[in-house]
C-alpha cells in the first residue's frame, strides 16, 4: 500500500534526524513538531478521497518530550456526535496555541513575548493550555 510505504519513509526520516541530534549531543535541546497545514474529513468524498477540514494532529519528539501519550480529547466519529458537524468534519478541541505556548515555555521564552508567540492565547481560558510539565521532562 502506498500510504504504508510513505509512513515508513517518514518514520525512517524522523529516526535519522533523532540519531543525528543524539550524535551531535543536542537531542535534549531539540523539540520537533510535525503538523499538517490542514486537516482532512473522516469520511470520503465522491472521488473516494477526503476533503479539507478543521483540526488535525501534531507529532512531537525530542530529548525532553514526554512521549507515548495523546493530549486532548479524541472526538467521537459517530454522525451527530457533539464535535462532528457532518460528513466527518470535526470541531477541534485544542488550538495550536495550546501546544505552542508550552513549547515556548520549555524553550525559555520570556513571558512578555507570549502574546507575540501565541497571539490568540487570550481567547482561551488558562485551562485550555497543556502544562509544559505534561509535555516535557523539566527536571
Amino acid at each position: 500500500m502506498n500510504q504504508e510505504r510513505l509512513f515508513a519513509d517518514v518514520d525512517a526520516s524522523l529516526m535519522a534526524f533523532a540519531n543525528e541530534m543524539k550524535a551531535k549531543n543536542t537531542w535534549n535541546s531539540v523539540t520537533l513538531v510535525e503538523t499538517s497545514d490542514f486537516a482532512r474529513t473522516n469520511s470520503p468524498n465522491g472521488n473516494a478521497g477526503s476533503d479539507h477540514a478543521w483540526g488535525g494532529n501534531y507529532i512531537m519528539m525530542g530529548g525532553g518530550v514526554k512521549g507515548g501519550q495523546l493530549v486532548g480529547t479524541y472526538p467521537s466519529l459517530r454522525e451527530g456526535a457533539l464535535l462532528n458537524i457532518g460528513r466527518g468534519r470535526m470541531i477541534p478541541t485544542k488550538s495550536w496555541e495550546s501546544v505552542f505556548l508550552p513549547i515556548a515555555k520549555w524553550a525559555g521564552a520570556d513571558e512578555v513575548d507570549f502574546d507575540y508567540i501565541c497571539p490568540n492565547r487570550k481567547s482561551f481560558p488558562a485551562s485550555h493550555f497543556t502544562p509544559a510539565s505534561s509535555l516535557f521532562d523539566l527536571s
